[in-house]
């Protein structure tokens, strides 16, 4: 009714608009700051080129709503596949001493070795550019060739290393969904934070995890790995 009303006003009052005056149309997709196939052709190359270090420590947070609620700290030490994982924190309480666990032969699930797509597994179509202080970053569609239990949907592509700075991502099971960021600490591209929402019995969960205090040793102990004993049961003195 107010549409009516608004449109027999003006009708009265005479055009005031000239009458050749175009029709709005959507603003048309923002010309690529490189052309989608030079900014592949060194996203393909410098993802060859990068190595996550196999030696690394950090620290992550993660916090998770839904079915469970969880907050956690933990400190990692990672060699190769060796894991050393130790709970810090438990709802912002300390843990003295931290909760360790030790883990062999676990592979690092969010490296850029294993999260990005690759040129000749996934197919890309150019989005937007997107800017990023003083250079623009593209943005591609991605669709697997081969579809999986883990597809990723979307990837940003830094305009300056051609390598990712975001990637989203699908799952197969409970309907998921999430993202992953990555930047650069000192001389390497390590992932910064992660997100995920899934349904599951009905629960939306969801969980963020931020990563941080990445150092960077030449080695560890090989002490760092081995299974903590247990600490000795208290035994009161006989009276």
């Amino acid at each position: 009714m107010i549409a009516l009303l608004l449109a027999a006003a003006l009708a009265g009052a005479g055009p005031t608009a000239p009458p050749d005056v175009p029709p709005l149309h959507p603003r048309p997709t923002p010309p690529p700051a490189v052309a989608p196939g030079t900014i592949l052709a060194r996203y393909a190359a410098a993802l060859a080129a990068n190595r996550t270090p196999s030696v690394l420590s950090f620290e992550y947070t993660v916090d998770q709503t839904g079915a469970r609620d969880i907050q956690q700290t933990h400190r990692v030490f990672r060699s190769g596949s060796s894991l050393r994982d130790e709970l810090l924190r438990v709802d912002g309480k300390r843990l003295d001493p931290p909760t360790t666990h030790v883990f062999l032969n676990r592979s690092n699930r969010y490296t850029l070795e294993a999260l990005a797509p690759h040129p000749g597994n996934y197919s890309f179509r150019y989005l937007t550019s997107v800017a990023d202080g003083r250079h623009a970053d593209e943005v591609f569609a991605t669709t697997p060739l081969v579809p999986g239990s883990f597809n990723v949907t979307q990837v940003t592509i830094d305009g300056i290393t051609a390598l990712p700075v975001a990637i989203r991502f699908s799952t197969g099971a409970y309907d998921g969904s999430g993202s992953v960021t990555f930047a650069r600490v000192q001389t390497h591209w390590m992932p910064t934070l992660a997100t995920a929402r899934a349904t599951y019995a009905k629960v939306v969960a969801e969980e963020r995890i931020a990563f941080g205090n990445y150092r960077f040793p030449v080695s560890l102990p090989e002490s760092t790995f081995l299974t903590p004993r247990p600490l000795p049961s208290f035994r009161p003195p006989p009276f």
